[in-house]
């Protein structure tokens, strides 16, 4: 077997899992911090998401825009801006977990129990590998929400 045809089908699983939460990855990780706490400054988001300033910028302006949050000046700070979730926001969040979860419950189940284990030993293992071989910054998933 050529290493090109696991790869070739390594990059469809790859490009399936990323377009299977409609690409908006981090704008699940937004929505998800702000259910979670609440209110959060602009500053918080950048800290805690890893973000570029630019990236979270364009995230913040596309879930303002769809109604999903909420930007307001701090009322001590005026150089604090404060990032809510609508309520329109938590029914999009919540819609979008219940999508994922129902996917997440059909993802593997051409694989009976053994074979998922299988998959799972195998795919650790080549992680594992290529952590040893490649840049470490190829590795980081942003610290926070996951």
């Amino acid at each position: 077997m050529e290493n090109r045809q696991l790869l070739e089908i390594m990059e469809k699983c790859g490009h399936f899992l990323y377009h299977r939460r409609g690409g908006k990855h981090g704008q699940m990780k937004v929505l998800r911090l702000l259910n979670e706490r609440g209110c959060v400054t602009q500053s918080e988001l950048l800290e805690v998401l890893a973000l570029k300033s630019g990236t979270l910028s364009e995230t913040v302006s596309k879930l303002e825009t769809q109604g999903f949050i909420a930007k307001q000046r701090d009322l001590l700070d005026k150089r604090r801006i404060n990032i809510t979730i609508t309520d329109e926001g938590k029914r999009f969040y919540e819609a979008q977990l219940e999508i994922n979860r129902m996917q997440e419950e059909i993802m593997f189940t051409s694989l009976d129990v053994s074979e998922q284990e299988q998959l799972l030993k195998l795919l650790t293992t080549l992680f594992e590998d290529w952590r040893s071989k490649f840049d470490d910054n190829l590795f980081h998933c942003r610290k926070g929400v996951q």
